[in-house]
């Protein structure tokens, strides 16, 4: 696992971005991440990117209790225990016979998490694990699913990520995107609402 560290002179907020985070998703994120990283930091706060946090581990789902007892879990906990990101991101790859099941409304209901809304070219964007939403480590968290077959939505989560990088507020990184994929970011910030509800209710 490598992490690469970018940090301005100006302060700012501090972003963490996570690839490759179970399976062998890494082979997909890991390039993507790597061409990312060439176009350098941001011009305030700080940028950690981590382009693969395993590359050929068995896969377990970040939803369940058990990944974040394995070693990648464990990885991943101290990253973010370490540099405290204001904005956390997940980049993940799903197989396209997985997509459905993904964006299907009844996930919720199937898998405990909102549905992931696509932004564009296959690119989808989703809520974290709810086993980190509890711990409160970040302001904004988000899973992004990309393709793992071919070029797929590379284009696109760069563009996501530039945005992620160059906006010097939590509120400037969803304003943004709110300007980018108005009617997306709408629906899933309604999803994401429903689902922070669900979860409280749970927890009283």
């Amino acid at each position: 696992m490598k992490v690469y560290v970018f940090r301005a002179k100006r302060r700012g907020i501090t972003r963490l971005v996570v690839g490759g985070l179970h399976g062998r998703e890494g082979r997909v994120t890991r390039p993507i991440l790597k061409e990312f990283i060439l176009e350098g930091g941001p011009r305030r706060g700080c940028m950690v990117v981590v382009p693969s946090l395993c590359l050929k581990k068995r896969y377990i789902s970040t939803l369940k209790s058990r990944y974040f007892e394995v070693e990648e879990g464990k990885k991943l906990l101290r990253l973010i225990s370490r540099f405290k990101p204001d904005v956390y991101v997940e980049v993940h790859c799903y197989a396209k016979k997985a997509y459905k099941s993904l964006t299907s409304p009844s996930r919720l209901v199937k898998r405990g998490v909102p549905p992931f809304i696509e932004l564009e070219n296959g690119l989808l964007i989703g809520s974290v694990s709810p086993h980190l939403l509890a711990k409160r480590m970040f302001k904004l968290g988000l899973a992004i699913e990309i393709p793992c077959r071919g070029d797929g939505a590379k284009s696109e989560l760069l563009k996501l990520l530039r945005v992620i990088r160059d906006e010097d507020t939590v509120n400037g990184v969803l304003a943004t995107l709110r300007s980018l994929y108005p009617k997306q970011i709408e629906l899933a910030s309604k999803l994401f609402a429903e689902y922070v509800e669900r979860l409280r209710a749970e927890q009283s």
